[in-house]
């Protein structure tokens, strides 16, 4: 069955560009497996001509084949300084930001509230947040922005006070802070295949991008196009947020390291040329 296994990962790098090698090749084999048997299928080809007779399937691949591993103010040295020194030298009232890769939404609600917490009078500013995932699952849980105790832990508890309403097992995020992110599906196969900058698709340009753990769900290649990609995205002068296992050096790219930051932060400058 090795053949409709190929099939199906070949379906998903033409559709989404991600690659499933070494143990990433394991973890979806396991994973088609519990949803052939969840569907009452006889086997993985009984899958396969299900996937491709029925849209809401490859909706639920998408679901099923993302690793939402996330937490709130992840890398915290990366919020410092977005906090210290980007929003803090904003010439103008507004701000525009992309979470790429937003998986439950503990990422792009870290944003907002570190926004809220640094801005004397936010309402004054334009803020827009647009946080982007493939799964309309982990989309969904964003959007209500509902978190249980556990998930608290990482948020400093004057945050919580100020931004979130508790509950008796967890916490839900208040308005304010909702209104500014657009949570949106986003497939950065599209952004990668388009032609940018362009609001034709959608998604604009930006001030900050995070685009944090996500490229190492994609093969070299594409690695390489999702940074070009992502640099045509940003605003000259401003500013990319990556994982750590996801340096720069590590490919051909025309930002600049921020190394006083400490962290794994890049910056757009308006000279030509490349860095590395």
């Amino acid at each position: 069955m090795d053949e409709y296994f190929d099939k199906i990962a070949c379906f998903l790098k033409k559709k989404s560009r991600l690659s499933f090698t070494g143990h990433k090749r394991s973890v979806l084999q396991q994973r088609l497996e519990n949803r052939r048997q969840q569907l009452g299928l006889a086997d993985i080809s009984c899958y396969w001509n299900a996937l491709n007779n029925s849209s809401a399937e490859e909706m639920d691949l998408y679901n099923l084949v993302t690793t939402n591993e996330t937490s709130f103010f992840r890398n915290s040295s990366q919020f410092h300084y977005f906090k210290e020194v980007i929003i803090k030298q904003q010439t103008t009232k507004r701000i525009r930001i992309l979470s790429a890769g937003c998986s439950t939404g503990e990422e792009p609600y870290s944003i907002a509230m570190t926004i809220f917490d640094t801005l004397e009078n936010p309402q004054e500013w334009q803020i827009e947040i647009v946080a982007g995932d493939l799964s309309d699952n982990c989309l969904n849980v964003a959007r209500e922005g509902y978190y249980d105790a556990e998930k608290l832990s990482k948020i400093p508890e004057n945050y919580i006070d100020r931004f979130m309403t508790t509950t008796d097992d967890g916490a839900v995020v208040k308005d304010p802070l909702k209104k500014i992110i657009r949570f949106t599906r986003l497939n950065l196969n599209d952004l990668m295949n388009a032609e940018l900058p362009s609001w034709n698709c959608g998604i604009g340009t930006f001030d900050v991008i995070f685009c944090r753990n996500v490229m190492i769900y994609f093969a070299p290649p594409c690695q390489q196009l999702l940074v070009d990609t992502l640099h045509k995205l940003i605003l000259p002068e401003g500013y990319l947020f990556t994982g750590d296992a996801e340096p720069l050096h590590l490919f051909r790219h025309e930002f600049k390291a921020v190394h006083q930051a400490g962290c794994l932060v890049y910056q757009k400058t308006p000279e030509p040329g490349r860095y590395n």
